[in-house]
This record gives structure tokens, C-alpha cells and sequence, in this order.
């Protein structure tokens, strides 16, 4: 059977990029495709994409989140949550510990995390705790690496250390992905759609390449479904089966099987090659004059014989490429 056309974006391009945001957009797709993919990329995204996370803290003299840390304003509970948003990449890939020291009175920040394991501390702005005068605070901290969120109390065993408390830990590097879906115009046709997707990140990744990383990642669970030696055979199919189709597109009308009378209907509606006829839908030849429902019928029959039928879109370059010489 020919191979019908189907729709791929043929334009990708970011219009918005930066080391935390990018917004992309593609097009055309198929009508409903934009939102198939654009759903897919965002689950993906927001799931598959590794990154790094506090798992567990240590602070001194203190032996839970009941206990108040000393000369601290804040509660303990405060302070584990905002170490819990704590922003950080481990280059190596590898679960590490570092150390946050500082002597009051100050505003403890993410700065004053160290970095000297080869930690990168990506939000050294945000607010910790706040030390009056005369004290210090020292935290051990557990910095893993994995994907999607863990609870406090499901990290594997011995991945926290005696008297350490626990974190809750939300590993990817993905903040937020949004996408919407719009009209497309592909030639003539304008029942196509593009897709613009946004994402932000925390800087431990780049949007472009999370965008890679998601999409791989959906296309390697794909190929299993795919039988081995097949991209050749289907490469040949298509080469095959895009010939065909425009040789079956290029004929004239009279050269289907139709009657005359239905021919010459057509052919005074200026639909005088098949790419014209499956352009068309039912409705349209119920408005074509002297052409009744039975020739109809017919012209679905002959376009079938084709592996054709009514309401196709066809792709304005191959359109472009019909030889219509053979148009009497």
C-alpha cells in the first residue's frame, strides 16, 4: 500500500535561551500531534532528567528537628527547609558531604556552603538562617545524586549517617515546563499546529540540553518496539512508496475508473488531476454540479484502488513537484 504523508515539524528553533529559560518553538505538526509531544516532553522532562539534592544534614548540638539549633532566631524546622531548597550540581556525579560554618552575628546564606569538594552551590542568595552575636553554626551536609523526589524516610540503607537527620529530596534539575499549542499554517492549509514548549531550570542544566536529554530518552524506549533490520526496509518502503504516490497524485482524471459524466463534473469544477480530487471532502462534491452521491461512491472506490482518499493534505512541496502534463 502507498505510503500516505505524515506531518513532521519541519522548523525548531529557539526563540528564547539562557543557562535557567529557554522557550521553543516547532512546527507544523499534525492536527493534535502538538499536543501528543508537547505532553510527552513535558513528563519527561520533569521526571527523567538527573540532578542533585541535600539528602541529610548534621548540626551540632543538635540531635533533631525538635531541638533548637543555639543562637539561631529562626526554628530547626526552618532552617532544614530552607537548606531543603538549597540549589546545588555535583560535576562528578558522584553523592558527596560539605560543610557550612559561620560566626554571628550575620545572615547565614548558600554562600557560606563550601565548595571546596567540587560542590556548586547555584543559589548562593538564598536565606538559611539568621546567627546573633557570639555564635557559631556548623552543618554537615549530604548532597546525593539521582532523578525525581525521594522522602525523608525512603533513602537506601546506610545513605544516612548516625545522628544525621533526613531530608526530603527533589533531584531534578527541571523547576517548571510549560507548553501551549497553536494554530499552523502549512502552505494553504491551516489546520496544522505549532508547539511551544518553556522550561526553567535551577542552572544545572541548560534547557537545550534537558531538551535532548528528554527527548533521547523517549526515543530509546520507542525503538525496542521497533523489529531489529527494519530502518532499512522502512527506508526503502518510503523511498518507494513517496514515488508512487506522486505518480498517483499526477494522473489526470479521466484516467480513473469513473464514468464519463462524472469525469467531465469534475473536470468543469477545475479538479483535473487526482492531487486536485483528494484534496476535496464529501461535502465539497455534494456541492460539485451534476455529480450525485452514487459517482461519489465511486470516486472513493477508485481513489481506495490508489491508497487514496478524500480530505487528504497534501505537502505543498510535493505539490509542487506533480508533473500535470498528462492533464487533458
Amino acid at each position: 500500500m502507498a505510503r500516505i504523508p505524515f506531518q513532521k515539524p519541519k522548523t525548531i528553533h529557539w526563540e528564547i535561551l539562557s543557562d535557567r529559560y529557554g522557550r521553543l518553538m516547532a512546527e507544523p505538526f499534525e492536527k493534535g500531534y502538538g499536543q501528543t509531544v508537547g505532553h510527552s516532553l513535558r513528563r519527561t522532562l520533569l521526571s527523567i532528567i538527573p540532578g542533585a539534592a541535600v539528602t541529610w544534614v548534621k548540626i551540632k548540638d543538635v540531635a533533631d528537628s525538635g531541638n533548637p539549633i543555639p543562637g539561631v532566631q529562626e526554628g530547626t524546622v526552618d532552617v532544614l527547609l530552607n537548606l531543603k531548597k538549597l540549589a546545588v550540581n555535583v560535576p562528578s556525579g558522584e553523592p558527596m558531604e560539605t560543610r557550612l560554618e559561620a560566626q554571628g552575628p550575620r545572615e547565614v546564606t548558600g554562600a557560606d556552603v563550601s565548595e571546596a569538594t567540587g560542590l556548586e552551590v547555584l543559589n548562593p542568595e538564598i536565606h538559611i538562617a539568621t546567627l546573633e552575636a557570639g555564635h557559631s553554626l556548623s552543618i554537615d551536609i549530604g548532597v546525593g545524586v539521582s532523578r525525581g523526589y525521594v522522602a525523608a524516610d525512603k533513602h537506601p540503607a546506610g545513605a544516612v549517617p548516625a545522628r544525621a537527620i533526613p531530608m526530603d529530596a527533589a533531584y531534578s534539575p527541571i523547576q517548571r515546563v510549560s507548553y501551549t499549542v497553536e494554530n499552523a499554517r502549512l502552505g494553504k492549509t491551516i489546520d496544522y499546529e505549532k508547539l511551544i514548549i518553556e522550561i526553567w531550570t535551577n542552572g544545572a542544566v541548560s534547557p537545550d540540553e534537558a531538551l535532548v536529554r528528554a527527548a533521547t530518552h523517549m526515543r530509546d524506549h520507542f525503538s525496542p518496539l521497533v523489529p531489529e533490520g527494519s530502518d532499512e526496509k522502512d527506508e526503502e518502503v518510503e523511498v518507494a512508496g513517496e514515488a508512487y504516490l506522486q505518480e498517483s497524485l499526477a494522473k489526470p482524471i479521466e484516467d480513473l475508473p469513473l464514468p464519463a459524466r462524472a469525469v467531465n463534473a469534475l473536470k468543469n469544477a477545475e479538479i483535473s488531476v487526482v492531487a486536485d480530487l483528494v484534496q476535496k471532502t464529501d461535502e465539497d462534491l455534494e456541492n460539485v454540479k451534476n455529480l450525485g452521491s452514487k459517482s461519489i461512491e465511486e470516486i472513493k472506490v477508485a481513489l481506495a484502488a490508489l491508497g487514496l482518499s478524500l480530505g487528504m493534505r497534501i505537502d505543498p512541496n510535493l505539490l509542487g513537484a506533480l508533473d500535470r502534463g498528462g492533464a487533458r
